[in-house]
């Protein structure tokens, strides 16, 4: 019974995290005004399905304001191509309330859409720099590096105070005796000391599948690092970027040169690359199951001219994953984080016209 029921949570963590990926709820609300008619002043069906077209749109622009700057931006680029078949992004629409004002000629609806968020990102794809190049036969190389780690070993230190003493004397001295004040001031000051922190960092393979999907469905011509190492000239080395990130949360400078090199050397002018931090598991309140989370960090640079330059920078992008053991919910969690990292640096690119 228990295998059974392991198995249900499973199903239903699998095809429900898909189901929820794909869609998305938001609200909108749009106003129309109208003219009177023969008959006086009446909301027409063209007037209707003006307000609702105008208020999916709305509700579009806010799911895109909540995602973020970046794909608020993104959003720009396929405006026209959603008024032109909104039935193509939309999937339901629920009208939650008219109200028709003929005394001011117009009529306000507020409605809920179900959006259909993988047509959304494949026209935001479409619409981008690099996917147009590629169209025509053009496919800018890219590669990633992103390492999954866990702290190892965290060491606080004590808060160092520091007292300063200051004696001053004063005086004056007579033939009868002398006369003699003495002031004290104190002072100080109070040192503190950042936690340092270590990362055991852990196999994760197949995270490359995920970022493969995101960044090659792109048009990118995603190139595996492992493979670039020996056209680098001995430069671009994973196993470099890994120690880096087993003690801090950026690659020291001398990495990141002979990153770009690297990369210049091989000829692959972009290199994504970050880290995702993996946190102790909880059990889920409202499933039992466990939990985990995981903070994702990632830049992008561009090594095309002689000196390289950070394009996108992200994080850290907070996600989670359930699972019946912690293996499984570390897994989930990590897949989600890798997704959203992916595409939230994609959006950057796109509107910077990275192609």
């Amino acid at each position: 019974m228990q295998m059974i029921r392991s198995f249900l949570i499973a199903f239903m963590m699998l095809f429900g995290a898909q189901a929820l990926a794909a869609t998305a709820t938001a609200k909108g609300q749009a106003t129309v005004k109208y003219e009177s008619s023969l008959f006086g002043k009446k909301v027409t069906p063209e007037v209707r399905a003006q307000a609702v077209l105008q208020a999916q749109l709305k509700a579009i622009d806010k799911y895109y304001a909540e995602a973020g700057d970046a794909q608020s931006q993104n959003l720009d680029a396929i405006r026209e191509k959603v008024k032109a078949d909104p039935d193509r992004y939309i999937l339901e629409t629920a009208i939650l309330n008219e109200e028709d004002r003929p005394d001011m000629g117009q009529y306000t609806v507020t409605l809920r859409a179900t959006l259909n968020v993988s047509q959304l990102n494949n026209a935001v794809k479409a619409s981008s720099a690099v996917a147009q190049a590629a169209n025509g036969g053009q496919k800018s190389k890219l590669t990633f590096i992103f390492v999954s780690r866990q702290t190892d070993s965290s060491q606080r230190f004590d808060d160092r105070e520091y007292q300063a003493v200051e004696v001053k004397a004063q005086g004056k001295a007579s033939r009868s005796g002398g006369q003699y004040r003495e002031s004290v001031e104190t002072g100080g000051s109070t040192t503190r000391k950042a936690t340092k922190k270590t990362y055991a960092i852990f196999p994760s393979n197949y995270l490359k599948s995920v970022f493969n999907g995101v960044f090659a469905g792109a048009g990118f011509k995603v190139v595996d690092a492992a493979y670039l190492e020996p056209y680098s000239k001995g430069l671009l080395k994973i196993k470099s970027v890994e120690t880096d990130f087993k003690s801090g949360n950026d690659l020291q400078p001398q990495t990141e040169r002979n990153v770009a090199a690297g990369l210049q050397n091989a000829k692959v002018p972009y290199i994504a690359y970050g880290t995702l931090d993996v946190r102790l598991a909880d059990t889920d309140p409202a499933t039992g199951l466990f939990r985990v989370s995981v903070a994702a960090t990632g830049k992008l640079l561009d090594a095309s001219d002689a000196i390289p330059e950070t394009k996108a920078e992200v994080g850290p992008i907070q996600a989670a994953g359930l699972g019946p053991t912690e293996e499984e919910a570390q897994v989930n969690a990590l897949k989600k984080a890798a997704e959203d990292v992916a595409r939230e640096l994609l959006s950057q690119m796109t509107n910077a016209g990275i192609k």
